[in-house]
């Protein structure tokens, strides 16, 4: 029985003439926060949100660390939604959702409205 030879034309992989998309790179911003000057957990939050981020194919653009316990201004975290508002960042990493805000709804009123930006 004959052999059936390819043609030597390479299949491109491309499905019904669709072109590959090209990856964008994600800026991501992270923000690590203790609540008082004794905690030890800053740089465990960094080394995971940089593991997180590095994981995903992300660049790290941006990194902020803020100390302090209830404060209703936090400088850092205003500087780095500043710069989401800016598009200079993508996405914002933290290592739990309390180190943003104490509670959901006020987190998500700070993070909306750049969203809506």
């Amino acid at each position: 029985m004959p052999v059936k030879q390819g043609s030597g034309i390479r299949k491109s992989g491309r499905v019904f003439g669709q072109g590959q998309k090209t990856a964008k790179m994600v800026r991501a911003g992270l923000y690590a926060r203790v609540s008082t000057q004794d905690q030890q957990t800053l740089p465990m939050q960094n080394r995971a949100m940089r593991e997180y981020a590095v994981r995903r194919g992300w660049t790290v653009a941006m990194q902020v660390k803020e100390v302090g316990s209830g404060a209703l201004q936090r400088q850092q975290r205003e500087k780095l939604l500043e710069a989401a508002r800016r598009r200079e960042i993508d996405v914002v990493v933290v290592w739990r959702l309390d180190r943003w805000g104490r509670s959901v709804y006020p987190s998500g009123q700070t993070i909306f409205p750049v969203a809506r930006a």
